[in-house]
């Protein structure tokens, strides 16, 4: 206790510094104010560079209590904690945050930040890191320990379903700031915030469906990929914080610069500097390394110790020569390609391929070299020629075997097969995904590149649509129906998507995402097999929870048997993503948020046709902070628009699209009608608030009888919504369920 306090005091002691408006510190002085309200100075706190540090330092904290809360003694993954949040502790006194200030005027907090979203987010956010460093060190102290593989991925899935709770909750609060205060006019951009926080959620989605796949190899795999999701957890804090290697309107702290390298890796180096900031950005660099290092020593003795079991040889004992030259072959590729997120991945893969079986070479290291250099292929890191190149290694110690006999390519010839596939489904199709996610944010560092992640996410997409299908039929469907369903489903997805110019949909479904797919293609390749999934899913997780209705109303009390449990949660959870899947394509997949068709010009009193309705400009209003009327607790001032949404005549809504005064800066104020079948937003974009600011200024607002506005009509939106909350229920549930330190039979 009097441990997590220390660790806790500093973040307790800056935060009292900018409630009481101690302006002697420097950074109350730069992000603080008097006029702010108490809960937006605390959230001030994490508005900086040391704040946020203080901040998940003292979580981190709290996390580590938890986890010796029954303990007599300090294991060493309490001790491992204590090590992080120590250094968390250092960078952030490095960086000085008690300085006293040097000039009494400040910038301000970011307007941005200015809402009751950001007082909630980030802590969150944070606390979900922490606990996806709370499984990577329960990993590692395994691994220390020598433990069995089963032994640590049992001990790690409670932090992992914690950790997966509170980031669906986080990353869904981040979406929801991004649809009510951003002018994207959407939830999801693919910004390379959004997708550094995604990336340690996948890790430990994948870490809970492990004793779901048949193949033990899951399961002795999973401790890497726990201390792969406290890696990906720092990965995401240097995205945010080494800003000018990636660009992203998330990141409020800058540092950097022009004319580096096109690697991000190689462009974070070439901007850490001798200060307190390059400290911090090598802090997280070194300790990224540190747990991919260890993931993959645990990786080797695992494959080590299995090879010295069935007394099998290595392919580097047996045919040294071939070996030095798979592994030097693929360096030079690598260096070739000039990519460091393919050479280490691929140099990884390579070297526990040689050191595993001659006579039959892990098929996985061979898929993952395979699919790490078709994916650097895919993600512009690289040339088809080149990617072709580092295949080869990858193809040769396989080529290099015959078949065993008896050995059947045909998965589904049974409908306990198919099954089996559909279970092991989100092991590797996750960590695919996690891959192609991770790959694709390497090349972001200069702009967000939406269309590549849908459009190379969704065969994978597609994939896990029919494996829930297939996982929700179990055995009650014969293994040719199911079969030819399966087929039926994936042909007409093909069909609807080259017909897709004769559907009508929503949206910008006539809009490339590619040189050879448009927007509405996509979008019914997904939608077709979404749909193909939804009944089975549904009809799953429904029997699912009348089974468990019917056993508590029997037993006479509230409450079910752990593995009941969550096996409810599974089935809410597949349920739940499923309709978050369908929303984003709907309203994300389907529109085209930069094109200029969305730009409507209102002229006042004149309605105006845009998709289904009709908005009419009916008046400006202008009011300031002193203003009676003035329904803002932050800015200065106030502009909107009221603007009337009609059908056919009929008055649908009044919407009042603003902008919202912070000195020289201006905030958009979105408006949105919630409609049947979801939202319509009217956003003020950023031009227009540069164009109406001096109107704001010299109080000639009056005159305005023209606005331009930008439309998005969000057909799905609620999807979106109830897919969230519904996973954030199920994962509670999964996490309710689960002890600590237990074993258990799944």
């Amino acid at each position: 206790m009097v441990t997590a306090a220390s660790q806790a005091s500093p973040f307790l002691l800056l935060a009292v510094a900018f409630i009481i408006d101690a302006e002697n510190l420097d950074l109350v002085a730069r992000y603080g104010g008097s006029e702010l309200p108490l809960l937006y100075r605390i959230s001030a706190v994490w508005s900086s560079r040391s704040g946020p540090l203080l901040l998940w330092a003292g979580i981190m904290g709290i996390v580590t209590l938890y986890m010796s809360s029954k303990l007599r003694d300090t294991p060493l993954e309490i001790r491992i904690m204590h090590g992080w949040t120590s250094l968390l502790l250092i960078l952030a006194a490095m960086l000085e945050p008690f300085e006293p200030s040097s000039s009494p005027i400040g910038g301000g907090l970011n307007p941005l930040l200015q809402t009751d979203l950001m007082v909630i987010h980030p802590p969150i956010v944070f606390a979900f890191y922490s606990l996806c460093i709370a499984t990577s060190s329960v990993a590692l102290a395994g691994f220390m320990r020598n433990d069995e593989p089963i032994v640590i991925h049992n001990s790690q899935l409670h932090w992992a379903r914690a950790g997966f709770l509170v980031g669906t909750i986080g990353i869904g609060l981040g979406g929801l700031w991004a649809y009510t205060v951003l002018d994207w006019g959407g939830y999801w951009a693919w910004d390379p915030v959004e997708t550094g926080s995604l990336l340690p959620w996948l890790a430990l989605l994948i870490i809970l469906h492990a004793r779901a796949n048949t193949n033990s190899l899951a399961t002795h795999v999973s401790p890497a990929v726990g201390m792969l999701a406290g890696a990906l957890a720092f990965h995401a804090t240097l995205v945010t914080r080494a800003n000018g290697v990636w660009a992203s309107v998330h990141a409020f702290v800058s540092d950097g610069e022009g004319s580096l390298p096109q690697d991000p890796y190689l462009r974070v180096l070439e901007i850490v500097d001798f200060d307190a900031v390059g400290a911090e950005i090598l802090g997280y660099m070194l300790s990224i390394v540190f747990l991919c290092y260890y993931s993959v020593m645990h990786l080797r003795r695992h494959q080590a110790e299995s090879l010295a079991k069935s007394g099998r040889t290595t392919l580097i004992e047996s045919n040294r020569s071939l070996s030095m030259i798979l592994v030097f072959s693929f360096v030079a590729v690598s260096l070739w390609i000039g990519s460091v997120a393919t050479l280490l991945v691929g140099l990884s893969a390579i070297i526990l391929l040689v050191e595993g079986d001659a006579q039959k070479p892990p098929t996985h290291w061979v898929a993952l070299g395979v699919t790490l250099m078709l994916f650097s292929s895919w993600t512009w890191n690289s040339e088809w020629y080149q990617a072709f190149a580092g295949m080869i290694p990858f193809f040769v110690p396989w080529i290099m075997t015959e078949e065993e006999e008896g050995e059947s390519w045909w998965i589904f010839n049974s409908a306990s097969s198919r099954t089996r596939a559909a279970k092991s489904f989100p092991w590797y199709g996750g960590s695919a995904f996690l891959l192609l996610t991770w790959m694709i944010l390497t090349v972001e560092i200069d702009g967000t590149s939406l269309e590549a992640h849908e459009f190379y996410g969704a065969p994978i997409i597609g994939m896990l649509a029919l494996s829930l299908a297939a996982y929700s039929w179990g055995n009650s469907v014969d293994t040719r129906i199911g079969n030819s369903l399966l087929a039926l489903a994936l042909l007409l997805s093909l069909v609807f998507a080259y017909l897709a110019d004769m559907f009508s949909l929503p949206g910008d479904p006539h809009l490339p995402v590619t040189s050879f797919a448009t927007r509405g293609a996509l979008s019914l390749f997904l939608l077709t097999l979404l749909a193909f999934s939804f009944l089975p899913v549904l009809r799953q997780a429904s029997s699912t929870a009348s089974s468990a209705y019917k056993s508590i109303s029997k037993v006479g009390r509230i409450g079910l048997s752990p593995a009941r449990t969550r096996l409810l949660a599974s089935h809410l959870a597949h349920l739940g993503i499923l309709l978050l899947l369908v929303g984003h394509v709907m309203t994300t997949t389907l529109v085209d948020r930069s094109d200029p068709s969305h730009l409507v010009t209102l002229v006042k009193d004149e309605p105006v046709r845009h998709g289904d309705y009709d908005y009419i400009l009916i008046e400006t209003i202008a009011i300031d902070n002193q203003d009676e009327d003035f329904r803002f607790d932050v800015g200065d001032a106030y502009l909107g628009v009221v603007v009337e949404m009609r059908k056919d005549g009929d008055l649908i809504d009044t919407l009042e699209p603003g902008i919202l005064r912070f000195g020289v800066m201006g905030r958009s104020e979105v408006d949105r009608h919630v409609g049947m079948f979801g939202d319509t937003i009217l956003i003020l974009d950023g031009f227009q608030v540069q164009d109406l600011m001096p109107s704001i200024f010299l109080n000639e607002t009056g005159d305005i009888d023209r606005i331009r506005v930008t439309v998005h009509e969000l057909q799905g939106s609620h999807l979106v919504w109830g897919g969230w909350v519904i996973t954030i229920i199920a994962a509670g549930l999964a996490f309710l369920s689960s002890e600590r330190n237990q074993l258990e039979e799944e």
